[in-house]
């Protein structure tokens, strides 16, 4: 009887086999060394980062839950953006991993339903909402510092969640439109628009962050504010600036991917392509494990959070500085040191930091 998930053809291409999954999700199968290489280590290095997506924003998303000084409107976009990609650490490359692992076994139809949880879905789904994320995060950005004393009432955690959640939904419908006989052809010119748009909108908001600042900058004589809300200039710029850091590594995985993409749509298949088409897949998906190291080295009250939910502890220095245990230690012998000559001791706190005031980014 014949299988009805699934079609197995010959092709003009030597060694290979073309696989029809439903939904019109179509693969060539190589009998080559070098796919067979290539496979192996596309298993390797999804099982690898998966691991560590899946544990770098889950530390993200519970170090922002157990710090209520945290739970900003920008913060809670990062927040989304790390969820995004905690579902790729957990479910999408595990999966795809399973899927390139059952192309080597000649095992259609369990290829065939990882393939649809993979390319037919969930990787388009979390990498819309990753790009949606990551430019409604350069329009908060923008209107923080345009609005001013009215930005903490206009933009609030509720109305961040109920933005993003529009994203998700727009992303799932278009797949769910793709399962209901949509074109893929169709859907990926709907996903290049929207990202280009994306893109448009993202750079014209930095574009005005940019001007923005350069004219309060202008305005003030007192550079550590940016207005009377209290606003750090220094601190502001380094959110800006991180999240473009985020942005243009999404763009540098993501871009490879849309290029062998376009090219393979155009000129069909092939062993060559087909293995620049996986690898640029596997890039896509090594960004959800870089984030969360660039949101701990770029934003300081990130790393401190996510270091105490490793049980690192912290106090207060002289300065007022949240500095680890061991080194506020070590600056305590240094200033009674400094201070032995003039028969003076100036203790250190030693109070906890969940206990003390915490500021945010």
């Amino acid at each position: 009887m014949e299988n009805p998930t699934l079609a197995v053809t010959s092709s003009d291409e030597p060694h290979a086999t073309e696989i029809h999954c439903p939904f019109h999700l179509d693969e060539e199968w190589y009998d080559l060394t070098s796919t067979y290489v290539t496979n192996v280590v596309l298993i390797v290095i999804n099982t690898l980062t998966a691991l560590s997506a899946t544990a770098g924003n889950s530390l993200i998303l519970l170090a922002v839950w157990k710090t209520p000084a945290l739970r900003t409107p920008s913060n809670t976009l990062l927040c989304c953006l790390a969820f995004s990609d905690f579902l790729v650490g957990l479910v999408v490359q595990p999966t795809n991993a399973l899927e390139i692992f059952f192309e080597i076994q000649r095992n259609k139809r369990a290829f065939c339903v990882a393939e649809i949880l993979t390319t037919g879905s969930l990787s388009w789904i979390c990498a819309g909402v990753s790009f949606l994320v990551i430019t409604a995060i350069s329009v908060e950005r923008y209107l923080a510092i345009k609005l001013h004393l009215r930005y903490e009432e206009l933009v609030t955690n509720r109305r961040i969640l109920m933005v993003v959640s529009s994203f998700w939904l727009v992303c799932i419908s278009l797949i769910i439109a793709r399962f209901s006989g949509a074109s893929y052809d169709a859907l990926v010119i709907i996903i290049v628009v929207m990202d280009a748009m994306s893109m448009a909108i993202t750079v014209a908001a930095y574009s005005k962050i940019y001007l923005q600042i350069r004219l309060l900058q202008s305005k003030t004589k007192d550079q550590r504010h940016l207005n009377p809300s209290g606003i750090n200039i220094n601190t502001f710029k380094r959110s800006a600036v991180t999240m473009l850091y985020v942005l243009g590594l999404f763009l540098a995985c993501f871009i490879p991917f849309l290029c062998a993409l376009v090219v393979k749509m155009r000129r069909g298949g092939g062993p060559r392509l087909n293995i620049i088409y996986n690898f640029t897949a596997t890039i896509v998906y090594l960004n959800s494990s870089l984030n969360p190291f660039v949101y701990c080295f770029r934003l300081k009250d990130i790393r401190i959070a996510v270091f105490k939910v490793l049980g690192r502890k912290y106090t207060i220095d002289m300065n007022g500085e949240q500095v680890p245990v061991s080194r506020s230690h070590s600056n305590q012998k240094l200033n009674n040191l400094k201070c032995s000559n003039q028969n003076v001791y100036i203790p250190l706190s030693t109070v906890d930091i969940s206990k003390a005031p915490e500021t945010i980014v």
